[in-house]
């Protein structure tokens, strides 16, 4: 009888296959990150172009509303997304800006 020879792993092999099993994970990996919508921050962004203001506000906890500020004509209009029709409606036209209420000074703060 003769003793089964078993294939020794030489240095340059094992350094192949640690490099491919790792090349493997790193792409699932990839894969994985690449594949998660990215969340989509937009409560209290705002942009001004001329005399127009454009804010987004929170209506409600499922609901967010843009805010469209005429400073020329110091009115405003709120939008809100129909969810039923997936359209922009109007929720407030309009809205004259000197019609709205002051905010009170905080304790201690000059007005």
């Amino acid at each position: 009888m003769q003793p089964t020879q078993h294939p020794t792993v030489d240095g340059r092999s094992l350094a192949i296959a640690v490099l491919a099993i790792t090349a493997c994970i790193l792409f699932v990996g990839l894969l994985l990150i690449a594949n998660q919508p990215a969340p989509a921050y937009a409560i209290g962004q705002s942009d001004r172009g001329g005399d127009y203001i454009m804010l987004t506000m929170q209506l409600s906890t499922s609901q967010e509303g843009v805010v469209i500020v005429d400073a020329a004509t110091r009115q405003m209009s709120l939008y809100a997304l129909n969810g039923s029709s997936k359209r922009l409606q109007v929720v407030h036209p309009n809205i004259n800006l000197a019609d709205l209420p002051v905010p009170k000074p905080a304790q201690g703060q000059r007005p």
